[in-house]
């Protein structure tokens, strides 16, 4: 007896389950998606059907994900990305990709990857055959930014772990952009430390202008000064950005860290002093992160290709 084949799920399905789970409730969906909620409840009893799955658990409380949902969410979220994207694909303008970025490569990567992006997309470029690409990008902390693409409103993250790609979900790819180490830095005009090399322990002591605890760098610089038995920092301000770091730091007796090439840029205006200390604060992995089946992706997998390219101008100036 032959098996009838299971019917594909359609762009409408896609979208209802997209929008039941952003909203966690199919009356708010339905809402959302301008339709009677009896139709997009219809419509998720047919994907539901189709998938031969179930993929939400439905309460009073509204509507959760399934184990086996979930994973059918995340390939809707990029299925319905790609689509928006293949309707866009013969715009001139060049397609959009959505990328998050964290502080520290916006300075390193990020000029290098506009100025690509730019040049792909004018003068003879643009009619070489090449893809035209526009960008959105969004800058914030690498946990806000894997949460964005988890829900698939990024299509890369430019992020770091503190467990390096160990720490990313097999869900996803992580791969390495290049590696950097933050230094200690102070004032220019400071003249409590000089050129000897520093014990970390001396600098226990001091009082510390540190980046926001929910940040990458404050998870690993703890993580280090803990392992090295060393006493908490005191921190007179916590911050979400280098640049606030290093303004406050120029301007005052405290210390702070930022990332190398932030740090040698500020010290080669006058404006900071880095410290030579012993042992070294460790380096940590800068990786790019997206969903697997971004390299079967004719529009995408160009960008990720650019992006590498970038990272690769980018250590050439380190």
């Amino acid at each position: 007896m032959t098996v009838p084949a299971k019917k594909p799920l359609q762009r409408r399905h896609i979208e209802a389950l997209v929008s039941i789970a952003d909203h966690s409730s199919v009356h708010r969906a339905a809402i959302s998606l301008g339709m009677p909620q009896p139709a997009l409840s219809r419509l998720l009893s047919e994907a539901e059907d189709r998938l031969g799955a179930r993929v939400f658990e439905r309460s009073v409380h509204g509507s959760k994900p399934t184990i086996r949902g979930k994973a059918v969410i995340t390939q809707a979220r990029f299925v319905l990305r790609g689509i928006e994207r293949l309707d866009k694909i013969t715009d001139a303008s060049g397609s959009t990709v959505k990328l998050g970025c964290i502080p520290r490569a916006m300075h390193s990567v990020m000029p290098y990857l506009l100025s690509r992006v730019h040049s792909q997309s004018s003068g003879d470029h643009a009619s070489s055959g090449l893809p035209v690409f526009r960008m959105n990008v969004i800058e914030d902390s690498s946990i806000l930014l894997f949460d964005a693409l988890c829900k698939e409103k990024l299509d890369f993250a430019i992020m770091r772990h503190v467990a390096g790609a160990a720490g990313i979900s097999s869900d996803f790819m992580a791969e390495r952009l290049y590696e950097e180490r933050p230094l200690i830095v102070c004032s220019a005009g400071n003249r409590t430390f000089g050129k000897r090399t520093i014990d970390l322990a001396v600098l226990a002591d001091q009082e510390w202008i540190l980046p926001s605890l929910e940040t990458t760098s404050r998870a690993v610089l703890d993580r280090f000064w803990n392992d090295q038995g060393l006493p908490p920092i005191r921190s007179v301000i916590e911050t979400r950005t280098f640049e606030s770091n290093l303004a406050l730091v120029a301007d005052t007796p405290f210390i702070s860290i930022v990332p190398e090439s932030i740090a040698r840029r500020y010290a080669g205006l006058g404006l900071v002093k880095i410290l030579n200390v012993r042992p070294a604060l460790p380096a940590s992995t800068v990786m790019l992160v997206y969903n697997h089946a971004i390299k079967a992706d004719t529009v995408l997998e160009p960008f990720r290709q650019i992006i590498h390219a970038a990272a690769h101008d980018a250590l050439k100036k380190f």
